[in-house]
Formats: structure tokens, sequence, C-alpha cells
């Protein structure tokens, strides 16, 4: 039976590409803690993800998943985000891109790391192309995928940079807890496809700004600015709430509108936004 209040909301944010929706939903499947729900924040998929989508979950019914899905407008990513968050029902909020596989401790690392005012800001494999296009052609995610894309990368070496191999191979590795405490953790900025965080905290903030409308900055650069003006914390850790990302061409990330509203922010010493969960 699925919790009334789950422990951690888990929300995907998506568009297109169930292939590799798949893969993320596969690796929740398989996580070692199971009191979380999933949302996944679709920001206008096409009819025929969207069937997908409705498959899998038809399929997995053990697995506590429901699907946002808002009209293609454009990039409104934070207006997904926000939907997704308003209708979250535990305390702690776990944000993945629908991009970004997740290690089978995800979850519980993020958990058990989990502190008031504090991001927990994870780090990812940047795949190769190689590697990103083995771990795609898998129909289902196979037991010990961080394993097996650990032997991969290191299959790479004499073909690739000695450098590129070794930062790829060194973040599939996770740390154990040394006495109950973590390893290599350090004040950091955070990446918008894996930080966790409590709902208050977010909600403290008015969520995501949904002035912006084009990618990049909005989703954790604008939120990280806000979140130190608060006074409140990011903690890094890269051994840890472990992820593998995709290798594709990444979007233009220098809009000019979205340096504006930042700059703004900067100025004022933003912390809460107009546009944002709650609408002024």
């Amino acid at each position: 039976m699925k919790p009334t209040t789950p422990d951690a909301t888990v929300i995907i944010a998506v568009y297109n590409h169930f292939e590799w929706l798949r893969l993320i939903l596969d690796a929740l499947r398989m996580q070692t803690r199971k009191d979380f729900e999933i949302i996944i924040a679709d920001d206008g998929s096409n009819p025929e993800t969207v069937e997908s989508i409705k498959t899998y979950m038809a399929r997995h019914p053990e697995m506590d998943i429901r699907h946002s899905w808002q009209e293609d407008m454009g990039w409104r990513k934070n207006e997904s985000l926000n939907k997704a968050v308003r209708t979250s029902r535990s305390e702690y909020l776990i944000f993945v891109d629908g991009d970004c596989v997740p290690h089978p401790k995800f979850v519980e690392d993020h958990m058990r790391l989990r502190r008031r005012h504090c991001v927990v800001g994870g780090r990812r494999v940047d795949m190769s192309e190689d590697v990103s296009a083995m771990v795609e052609s898998w129909d289902g995610l196979p037991e010990g995928y961080f394993r097996i894309v650990r032997k991969k990368v290191l299959s790479g070496i004499g073909k690739m940079a000695f450098g590129k191999v070794l930062s790829q191979l060194r973040r599939t590795m996770r740390m154990p807890f040394v006495f109950g405490k973590p390893v290599g953790t350090r004040p950091q900025g955070f990446l918008g496809c894996n930080m966790g965080m409590y709902k208050g905290d977010l909600e403290a903030l008015n969520g995501f700004d949904e002035d912006y409308v084009n990618p990049g900055t909005g989703e954790d650069t604008d939120l990280e600015l806000r979140w130190h003006n608060k006074g409140w914390e990011c903690m890094a850790v890269p051994r840890y709430a472990l992820m593998l990302h995709r290798c594709h061409k990444r979007l233009p990330l220098d809009s000019p509108e979205n340096k504006r509203i930042l700059k703004r922010h900067e100025e004022e010493n933003a912390t809460w936004i107009a546009n944002g969960l709650v609408k002024e």
C-alpha cells in the first residue's frame, strides 16, 4: 500500500525523451529506500511520450508516480517545477533532470544528508558519447548498472584523455559514511539536476521564478542567489547521491533576459519573488 504521507518527493523535470525517463524510473524502482513519491514535471511532452509514461505507470502500480503535464509553450520548466512542488505530499523535495539516472542509494543519501536551511547538492557523471550510447541501448536498467558504467569508462583508457577518464571514473564511486559522517562535503553552489531541500524552505523563497522563460539560470543559479541572500547553506556532496548524465547537445544558456532578471535580483538582494509558487 502506498504511504499517505511519503518521506520524500522526487521531482523529475522532463520534456520528451522517454528513452531516458524510463531508465530514471527503473533506477527509482531499484532504490534502497522506498518511502518516496515521484512526480514527473512535464513541460509539454508530445503524445507519444505521454502515452509511454501512462504505460509505464500502469505496469508498475507498486510505484507512487504522478504525471504533471502542461501545454508546450516553449521553455517553461520553472512553471512545471512549481506545479509539482504545490502537489507534493512530503516535506522534503529531491529534484532530478530527465537526462540523469540516479544511483541505487540516491534517495537514501539525500535523506541521510538533509537538514533545514541547507540545499544538498549532488553531482553527476558527465558520460562520454560511447558510454551514454551504451546506457541508452539498454531495454531496462540492469542490476549493477553503475559498476557496468565504471567498467566501460575504464575501457576508454588509451582512447581518450586520461584526465577525462579520471573525471568520469571518480564520480561513479560512492564513498561509505565514516563513523556515520559523510566524506568530502564542502560549501559550493548546486545544480538543478541534483538537489534536495525542505519544502518549507523553498516555500519561504516562493519557489522558482517563472519570469525565466529561457533555459539556464532560473532553475538553479537564481535560486542559489536567493538562498544565499537568505543566509542559508549549500552543501556539495560529490561522493554521494550520484547520477549518470546523458551526453547530448546543450541548450544555449546565454539569454540576455535571464541575465537581466538575475542582475535585478542581485541588486535587490532578493529572497522572495513575485511570480513563483504564490502569484502577486
